[in-house]
C-alpha cells in the first residue's frame, strides 16, 4: 500500500491490527484486506484479469465452506485485487456484491488506481462480467476450484 494515500487509520479493538482507509474506495469495501483471503497463494494464471491477483470475501473463514454449498447470502462481497507483478502495487479492484439471496443476483464494479487514489464503482452495464461469470453458473457465478 506504499502508494495509496491513507486518509485515516482505524484500530480494530481486541485484534491488534490496523486497517487503512483508502482514498476513493466505497465504504462497503474499505478494509477488504482484513477479510478472508480465498486463495492460499497469489493467483498468477491468466483469465479475464491478467497479472497477479488475490481474492477476498467478507465471509469468516470458518463459514466459507458452507457458503459455497448454496447461493451466497445477500450482502456477500468479493474483491479481486490485481497487482502489477513488477512493482507489487495494487492497480485494479474488481468487486462482486450479492444483491439478494436469489442465485445469480450480483452487482459488479471496478476501481482503478489513479495516482494515489482509486476511482470507479458500480458498473452501469456489467454485460462483460456476467458473460464470463455465466461459466460459473453452478456456483452462483463465483469461480471456485471446489
Amino acid at each position: 500500500m506504499s502508494k495509496i494515500r491513507v486518509i485515516g487509520l482505524m484500530m480494530v479493538l481486541g485484534l491488534g491490527f490496523v486497517v487503512a482507509q483508502v482514498a476513493g474506495l466505497s465504504a462497503k469495501i474499505q478494509g477488504y484486506t482484513g477479510w478472508t483471503r480465498v486463495n492460499i497463494n497469489k493467483i498468477t494464471e491468466g483469465g479475464a484479469h491478467p497479472a497477479a491477483k488475490d481474492v477476498y470475501v467478507n465471509i469468516a473463514n470458518d463459514r466459507l465452506a458452507a457458503a459455497y454449498q448454496r447461493p451466497f447470502a445477500a450482502g456477500t462481497l468479493f474483491v479481486k485485487e490485481r497487482v502489477d507483478p513488477a512493482t507489487l502495487v495494487v492497480t485494479t479492484l474488481y468487486v462482486m456484491e450479492k444483491r439478494s439471496a436469489t442465485a445469480k443476483d450480483w452487482s459488479w464494479g471496478v476501481f482503478e488506481r489513479k495516482g494515489e487514489r482509486f476511482e470507479g464503482g458500480v458498473l452501469a452495464n456489467p454485460a462483460m462480467c456476467v458473460g464470463c461469470h455465466e461459466q460459473a453458473a453452478a456456483t452462483d457465478l463465483v469461480f471456485t476450484r471446489r
